[in-house]
């Protein structure tokens, strides 16, 4: 009996252990807390679907620009015309000035440096930023970038998951002080560093 109880409290601390090692360790040791945004600062501002469907046309064009510039995330070698370009998430400020765009690329995995022959297709995704100017929209790549996924639901929550609760850091300028989901982001210091294409 005394032997269960040790192995059932052991296995407890082994996995309370493990629970926390994933919560709050990322990738080689580093430290990095899950700062969710607080309930109060939500942005829920939602543009009207005549609206969001013109600004998702404008982007994919100057995404598409940007493509045959090799600019930016488009750099990589393994795009090219044949891709799809999936506007995944458009964010919008609280004056519809400001927002923030998840792409998704979806390209053959015969486009990958080792192709993975059980799949048809791989995704990357990255955000960028966008400032709305007169009848265009400026776009700034901004990242995170994730490659080669097999799942376009699976990429489209990791990069999700990454702006919205991990997009802060303790950078000393402040550039990343608040979550793409967080309202006082549109008010933040990373849009004073803005790209014009």
């Amino acid at each position: 009996m005394k032997k269960k109880t040790i192995l059932i409290i052991t296995v407890l601390v082994i996995i309370c252990f493990i629970y926390w090692y994933f919560r709050n360790v990322n990738g080689w040791m580093e430290f990095r807390k899950n700062t969710d945004t607080p309930k109060e600062f939500l942005n829920h501002t939602q543009m009207s679907k005549e609206g969001y469907s013109g600004d998702s046309i404008a982007i994919n064009s100057q995404l598409k620009m940007l493509l045959l510039k090799r600019k930016d995330f488009f750099a990589n070698t393994a795009y090219s015309d044949s891709m799809e370009l999936i506007i995944d998430s458009i964010l919008y400020s609280p004056d519809f000035n400001k927002s923030a765009v998840f792409v998704i690329i979806k390209n053959s995995t015969g486009k990958q440096l080792i192709p993975d022959k059980n799949y048809d297709w791989y995704y990357d995704a990255t955000c960028y930023l966008g400032i709305r100017q007169r009848d265009s929209i400026n776009l700034n790549w901004i990242g995170p970038v994730f490659s080669n996924f097999f799942s376009r639901e699976s990429i489209s929550n990791d990069i999700r998951s990454a702006c919205f609760k991990t997009f802060v850091t303790e950078d000393t300028s402040d550039k990343y002080k608040y979550n793409l989901n967080d309202i006082r982001f549109w008010n933040s210091p990373i849009w004073k560093e803005k790209k014009k294409y």
